[in-house]
């Protein structure tokens, strides 16, 4: 039929195709304007509101991370209309939601009361030290404005850092200013975060993280008071960190279940890393340890006056005392932590029950412990026997 054959001849004509990938483009455009305007009224339907206060009605709303209010006397609905006027500016971009105008000056106080509430107080002491060293990069750079921190910033920053410092303490920086920016998006001072897809370092540097044989430990045992053997042996069984173990109650120990709960002291100041409160199954070593200690006071371990001891400045400096006299370097307190990781894992326990008992936020950190000893590589590697006659079980594990 001649009509078929030139509705056929139209529908792949240059010209139609034109047409429909215009509807297509249309479609596309429509569905993220569609996106974007609800995405807007969710947002505005936090930060928009009329009330009453008195005899008077108010629309109360926040631009730019500002608060405003305007007053309308008796007219309620001369407010709702004030407020869907404001709500249509903002979908036609005439009026901003978030303020670029904010400097740093003005968010980092912010930030660090944000972190105050929600880190440890060592943390806050070392994010300080970082913070000052940005600050005077951003000074040097003349950079006042929250927005001027840009990749092609931070890439001179890095060559900053690089000139006297290793690839993990860049990382270390960027990771805190990437996360004051995320911060700084859900305050609504920025649209996103500048620095999202900016990379980290590759840190070659990395070693092998350090593990106590036996016959170090031995030593170590050898040299220490009792009362240090309590602590080594404790902190040898369970991975404790040494802030975890100075803080420990009496009440955190479930003798009946055989657990010590690490939870957070908020009378105390302290909280466990990450704010991830675990709990540790005592094995018969350490449960024969806690039954013996008397139980004087609040804390497992005090001065004898119901007093915590330090875990830096009392724990920390008398290991390393008893590290000095028995020879041992390249050691500290926290190895024994690495120790008791290490040799679960060497112990065939998997990474994720290993995760679960040090208190790791991601695997990615428990990893880092799956190294073994060359003792314990070699003997892996005997079981092959790959030679003139191939003797090695080929039979797939069940």
């Amino acid at each position: 039929m001649p009509e078929l054959d030139h509705i056929a001849r139209l529908a792949y004509s240059p010209s139609c195709w034109l047409f429909l990938q215009t509807i297509n483009v249309l479609r596309v455009a429509n569905w993220a304007f569609l996106v974007r305007r609800n995405q807007i009224r969710k947002e505005l339907k936090e930060k928009m509101r009329v009330f009453k206060r008195g005899k008077s009605w108010y629309a109360d709303y926040k631009v730019g991370g500002k608060r405003k209010m305007k007053s309308f006397g008796k007219h309620k609905k001369m407010a709702e209309l004030f407020l869907k006027d404001v709500e249509l500016k903002m979908l036609r971009g005439e009026l901003k939601l978030v303020d670029d105008n904010v400097t740093f000056k003005d968010l980092l106080p912010k930030y660090l009361e944000y972190s105050r509430l929600n880190k440890s107080r060592k943390t806050l002491t070392v994010e300080m030290c970082r913070w000052n060293k940005f600050s005077a990069f951003l000074k040097e750079k003349g950079v006042v404005k929250l927005r001027g921190i840009t990749p092609e910033l931070i890439e001179g920053y890095k060559g900053r850092v690089l000139k006297t410092s290793s690839a993990s303490n860049f990382n270390n920086d960027l990771v805190l200013i990437k996360a004051m920016l995320n911060k700084v998006v859900e305050w609504r001072c920025l649209k996103e975060n500048p620095l999202k897809d900016f990379k980290k370092l590759r840190n070659s540097n990395v070693r092998e993280l350090r593990y106590l044989t036996v016959e170090e430990i031995e030593r170590i045992l050898a040299t220490a008071d009792s009362l240090m053997q309590n602590v080594i042996r404790i902190l040898l069984n369970t991975g404790l960190r040494r802030a975890e173990l100075a803080y420990l109650e009496w009440e955190d120990i479930d003798f009946q279940n055989k657990l010590i709960k690490v939870q957070s002291k908020p009378e105390s100041g302290f909280h466990p890393k990450s704010y991830r409160a675990r709990s540790v199954p005592m094995n018969p070593e350490v449960e024969r340890i806690l039954m013996d200690l008397p139980q004087r006071g609040k804390y497992v371990f005090d001065n004898g006056h119901d007093q915590l001891l330090h875990p830096e400045y009392w724990f920390g400096r008398r290991f390393k005392k008893i590290l000095r006299n028995a020879g041992i370097k390249n050691a500290c307190l926290h190895t024994l932590r690495h120790t008791f990781a290490s040799y679960l894992v060497m112990s065939g326990v998997d990474l994720r029950t290993v995760q679960g008992l040090m208190g790791h936020s991601t695997i990615t950190v428990t990893e880092r412990y799956s190294h073994l000893s060359p003792d314990h590589r070699s003997r892996a590697v005997q079981v092959l026997r790959f030679g003139n006659r191939i003797e090695t079980n080929t039979n797939p594990a069940p």
